[in-house]
């Protein structure tokens, strides 16, 4: 079912069966920066675990997420699992600092364009993109899985431990 759809994007308010969870390619080239006005290289974030979640501010599974991958970041961000939140609705830049303080986020959150992230994805333009999206890179900054909608704090604990639990 869908909720919202707003400039091709579409919230997914449950997992599709458009999952890989073998160890892939390398994660292709992706430079955000966040509203701290930190530039992050999500490429190159060897040796820890990377999860990138391309979501809008206002899709309520992507905020379900937010809260579970907070929760997960708390729990096992000082092992070397780093999230990056990536908004990419139009209104993301100004409703980004709300977001993140009323959800209490603490990890990376930042926007970018669309474009950008159907770029990152190889997803094509003229389809719609479902959100939240997750991508999960290993330590050495492979892609370990692709989803689209969210799985649930415990699948992702699962899925980010089998990493972080991985030789370098």
């Amino acid at each position: 079912m869908l909720i919202e759809a707003t400039a091709g994007l579409l919230c997914a308010d449950s997992p599709t069966p458009q999952r890989n969870s073998a160890v892939g390619p390398k994660s292709p080239p992706l430079e955000v920066r966040t509203i701290d006005g930190r530039v992050i290289q999500v490429h190159r974030q060897v040796g820890k675990v990377v999860l990138v979640d391309f979501m809008t501010t206002t899709c309520p599974t992507c905020k379900q997420a937010s809260a579970g991958i907070q929760v997960l970041y708390q729990e096992l961000g000082k092992k070397g699992f780093l999230p990056i939140a990536i908004a990419i609705d139009p209104q993301a830049s100004s409703m980004l600092p709300f977001y993140r303080n009323l959800y209490g986020l603490t990890f990376p959150v930042a926007a970018l364009a669309r474009e950008e992230a159907l770029r990152y994805l190889d997803h094509p333009a003229d389809k719609p993109m479902f959100v939240p999206t997750l991508v999960l890179l290993d330590k050495q900054g492979r892609i370990s899985m692709k989803q689209v909608g969210w799985i649930g704090e415990q699948e992702l604990r699962s899925a980010v431990t089998k990493l972080l639990d991985q030789e370098t």
